[in-house]
């Protein structure tokens, strides 16, 4: 009798913070990738990566409500989350070590190729896994092992791009440098932080043998805080839009209401200017 009603506390605790991470996260994201479609409308290349991120998030958070009736669009949010934070980091290098082959082949076209050819790739995979992994322990283990290959190739990318900016002559200025390791640095702690809990655990308890029908306190517990956090990523990716802007005004001016709230209060600030102790009347 404790067992089932522990159980029922922490589905309960699960279904409280999905619900409030999906009521928060669903706004969130439409607003970024609202605002980084303009950037890829004035040719900027860099946001196609984190608009398909964000792309992911969403379809990760509005299939999480319908997860029930089937895994397969809750594995491909997952694993496009993942390859195209892959990407994102790669793109972020690519701009500091190969400058000039990044500036001569960069294009919205051949970003959306490789974007398109990524959500296939996911497709492929998550279509075997509901076709031939019936059992989900093994379809468990291949996609927790999945999860944990990003971990290395994502530290390389920060450290080697880290060590490029300090000896680069074109990124001298503070803010280029913030922008860009602030980019790495969030895909790379987004996925320590939230990812791999997730991965880890699930891999430990695939592998590890244990009676189904017996009730498992700490198992029940790490399900639920890791599985938490991993739902908390779309909130989190939604602060790369930070860093595709170059400042704070130029963030805000995406969004028409905030532009002509900005241009109301400079209005009023020049009118007051004019009018001041300094103006002569004719």
């Amino acid at each position: 009798c404790i067992c089932s009603s522990s159980m029922f506390l922490w589905h309960l605790l699960y279904a409280i913070i999905i619900y409030v991470i999906i009521l928060s996260g669903f706004p969130a994201v439409c607003l970024a990738s609202y605002a980084l479609f303009s950037l890829v409308k004035a040719g900027r290349v860099a946001p196609v990566y984190v608009i398909n991120l964000l792309i992911s998030d969403l379809l990760q958070i509005t299939m999480t409500l319908v997860f029930i009736f089937s895994r397969i669009f809750v594995r491909l949010g997952l694993c496009t989350s993942l390859g195209f934070m892959l990407l994102i980091s790669l793109e972020r290098y690519m701009v500091v070590v190969c400058p000039l082959w990044y500036r001569l082949r960069r294009s919205v076209k051949n970003s959306t190729l490789v974007s398109l050819s990524l959500w296939a790739l996911a497709l492929v995979y998550v279509t075997f896994d509901y076709i031939f992994l019936i059992d989900m322990r093994y379809s468990l283990t291949i996609f927790s092992a999945i999860s944990l290959l990003p971990a290395p190739f994502l530290v390389l990318l920060f450290l080697v791009t880290q060590r490029a900016l300090s000896r680069s002559m074109a990124f001298r200025g503070a803010e280029r440098r913030r922008r860009i390791l602030g980019t790495l640095g969030l895909v790379l702690g987004s996925y320590t932080l939230l990812f791999l809990p997730y991965s880890i655990r699930n891999l430990y308890y695939s592998i590890k043998p244990h009676a189904p029908s017996v009730s498992d306190p700490v198992r029940d517990l790490s399900s639920v805080i890791t599985s938490a956090l991993l739902y908390l990523s779309p909130l989190t990716d939604c602060f790369l839009y930070i860093f595709m802007r170059r400042d704070l005004r130029d963030t805000v001016d995406a969004f028409p209401c905030c532009r002509r709230l900005l241009n109301v209060g400079d209005g009023n600030r020049s009118t007051q200017t004019s009018d001041g102790p300094g103006h002569v009347l004719a």
